[in-house]
């Protein structure tokens, strides 16, 4: 038993210029965040909310400003996946492999929050099954829209990421007019409800503004994923970089100014139970605009991420399977090159959350553990790139000196490991046990794997487009 390792001949440019790179970057992205966690920060901080999510942005691209440089150096064929055993080693890359198969509970976040907003719109349906039914639905439309291959899929996030920048700027201008509350006012005592730092209930955290800050950072980082389209990329090096660039601006006016909106026509009291921005729309909005944001915001917002988020892991896992991490038939594509067994195995992972009914909250700080879990395995591999591949790096369109790109990494590295001792402090000490525990098994396999398995990997890394 051993690992053997074969270098793949680059493929030939793909089909994703840089405007559908930007729609699937922003899709993955905007969701989680800005749809299902303002009203939670708003109650955690009160009027800072804006601010906290200001700095969310800031703190988020700084822990993913190290995949900026490596796309820009390299063209990756499995996103992550990839970077790990190129830079990183096939043990180290297995360790992944097994470890990211949680990462798939991320898909139940998207149907659970659409089914909360279609809750506080039509009351019949915000009973525990109705919220199965929708989100189960929403889940099942996506898993057959991925089974139709990358470009439909890519086609659809095209069309609902503009639908949803459209609908989120209207919020954000009429909420700017009809603001009622002094969002700016740092003197104010709603501004910090609970303080600049953090809160704790019963020994989990609970408020301040640093909560509200760590807790909006998970919706600032997705768009790093679109390195897992390297192979799809039509010039790989130049777009993928760029795009995650333009990431940053954009979440700045569209997450600040929904926060903004939200917190100042409505206080916390008004919200109430609601977890949702339904009720500050319904305010602020006439009906027909309304209706609009619903469908083009939030739904949009979490629809997008839904469809973008079942591609990601798709190709991610389905290269795992490839290098024989994971049996070959589990990676088994159909004519439209789609990932059958992959992303059944996603759809079924993604309901369990749904069908017990936990919160957007819960969900989020189980997703949060598991990320900041691969912080280590990927500060190994990216500190590796300097030396690993100097030509390929000097010629990196995004280059710095070796010691600030050693320094970014490590701030990095210090953010991903606030971010998991904040999950493991937002949960139960039983689910924070659950999550490490699944987390520390599935390293045993993949390190068991790497020992005795016959792997023959596939390095789809490559210098050059």
């Amino acid at each position: 038993m051993a690992i053997k390792v074969v270098k793949e001949p680059a493929p030939k440019p793909g089909t994703l210029g840089r405007v559908e790179l930007y729609a699937l970057a922003i899709g993955q992205v905007i969701g989680a965040g800005v749809i299902t966690l303002i009203v939670p920060a708003i109650k955690m901080t009160g009027y800072s909310a804006w601010l906290a999510y200001f700095v969310a942005i800031i703190m988020g691209f700084i822990m993913v400003l190290p995949f900026v440089f490596i796309s820009s150096t390299l063209r990756l064929g499995g996103g992550n996946y990839s970077m790990l055993c190129d830079l990183a080693g096939p043990s180290t890359a297995g360790i992944f492999a097994f470890m990211y198969l949680t990462q798939c509970l991320s898909l139940s976040l998207f149907g659970t929050s659409a089914a909360a907003y279609l809750g506080d719109i039509i009351p019949a349906l915000s009973g525990h099954l109705p919220r199965i039914l929708v989100g189960g639905g929403l889940l099942t439309f996506f898993f057959v829209v991925n089974l139709m291959g990358v470009d439909i899929m890519a086609a659809a996030q095209k069309m609902m990421t503009w639908l949803l920048i459209a609908a989120l700027v209207m919020f954000a201008i009429a909420g700017f007019t009809k603001m009622e509350l002094p969002v700016f006012d740092f003197t104010d005592p709603q501004f910090m409800i609970n303080g600049p730092g953090i809160t704790f209930e019963n020994g989990q955290i609970s408020g301040g503004f640093i909560g509200a800050v760590l807790l909006f950072v998970y919706s600032t980082q997705g768009y790093y994923m679109t390195t897992a389209y390297g192979r799809d990329s039509k010039n790989a090096r130049r777009d993928i970089p760029v795009v995650l660039c333009m990431c940053v601006p954009t979440l700045i006016v569209l997450y600040v100014g929904v926060a903004i909106a939200g917190v100042g026509c409505m206080s916390v009291a008004e919200y109430g139970e609601s977890t949702t921005l339904v009720f500050a729309a319904r305010k602020i909005l006439p009906t027909a605009l309304f209706y609009f944001f619903i469908i083009g915001g939030p739904i949009m917002a979490l629809l997008s991420t839904l469809n973008s988020s079942f591609a990601y892991n798709a190709i991610t896992i389905g290269q795992s399977c490839d290098d024989g991490w994971l049996p070959a038939a589990f990676g088994k594509k159909n004519r439209a090159g789609a990932r059958v067994y992959i992303l059944v195995f996603m759809y079924i992972l993604g309901l369990i959350p749904i069908i017990f009914g936990l919160s957007i909250t819960t969900i989020t700080n189980m997703v949060q553990l598991i990320t900041s879990a691969y912080a280590l395995l990927n500060f190994y591999a990216m500190i590796q790139l300097p030396k690993r591949y100097p030509e390929a790096w000097k010629k990196a369109r995004f280059h710095v000196p070796n010691s600030i790109y050693y320094t970014i990494c490590l701030v990095s590295l210090l953010g991903f490991l606030i971010v998991l001792w904040k999950s493991v402090l937002s949960m139960s000490r039983g689910l924070a046990a659950a999550n490490v525990g699944i987390i520390i098994i599935a390293a045993i396999i993949g390190f068991w794997r790497a020992k005795t398995g016959n792997i023959e990997i596939h390095t789809s890394v490559w210098a050059e487009d």
